[in-house]
């Protein structure tokens, strides 16, 4: 299978569609929780899929919400949180206080993060798709809490040759309490993937 390996203009391009991507997604999570969320420019990198998990996640817990794009489009999305932040965005969505002593989700907690997966990735890919021509509907999420080696492990039991690379956007959240919230998500593509939208943003 071909890799995946962009310019630097490129990159530049794939940089600014996350920009509008993200800040469409932290928009839809303002709206959801009724509060100002605030969004840094997410840092964009491509790594190796075996190496995921040493690259973006140092906690020994962690959330992952995992998702496909429509056919059309031959991607794997993953949002994957440390425990913290996860409690804290489930707890602020639901207006209740993160239970501090709290050592995996309850279910409560696990639908809350599957709808944050759901409204920020369909809010995500509704801007790409402007500005590509493309629908792209995020499907159904599912929820794992667990070691992120153990998550990425079944993440890639499900892919199996579908990528190689994975596209990792780092993402900082902050509430209008300067509740920071840590989010990566990895875009596990198909190369014509990535090569759809630089075509369609002229970066062919």
């Amino acid at each position: 299978m071909d890799e995946i390996k962009l310019t630097d203009l490129q990159r530049d391009a794939m940089q600014e569609v996350s920009n509008i991507g993200a800040s469409h997604a932290a928009t839809a999570l303002s709206q959801m929780v009724f509060k100002d969320i605030e969004i840094g420019i997410p840092k964009i990198n491509i790594i190796p899929i075996e190496d995921t998990i040493e690259c973006v996640i140092t906690e020994e817990i962690a959330v992952g919400i995992f998702l496909k794009i429509a056919d059309n489009f031959p991607t794997y999305i993953l949002l994957l949180l440390p425990f913290d932040s996860a409690l804290n965005m489930s707890a602020m969505l639901m207006g209740n206080q993160p239970d501090p002593y709290k050592a995996d989700l309850d279910e409560m907690e696990k639908s809350a993060m599957q709808e944050v997966g759901n409204i920020m990735m369909t809010s995500f890919f509704d801007s790409i798709s402007e500005l590509i021509g493309l629908s792209l509907v995020p499907g159904p999420p599912t929820v794992a809490c667990d070691m992120p080696v153990a998550i990425m492990d079944f993440i890639i039991a499900q892919l199996g040759e579908v990528a190689s690379k994975v596209v990792v956007f780092d993402i900082e959240l902050n509430d209008e309490k300067n509740n920071n919230f840590k989010i990566d998500i990895l875009l596990m593509p198909e190369p014509k993937a990535i090569e759809m939208i630089l075509e369609k943003i002229g970066m062919t």
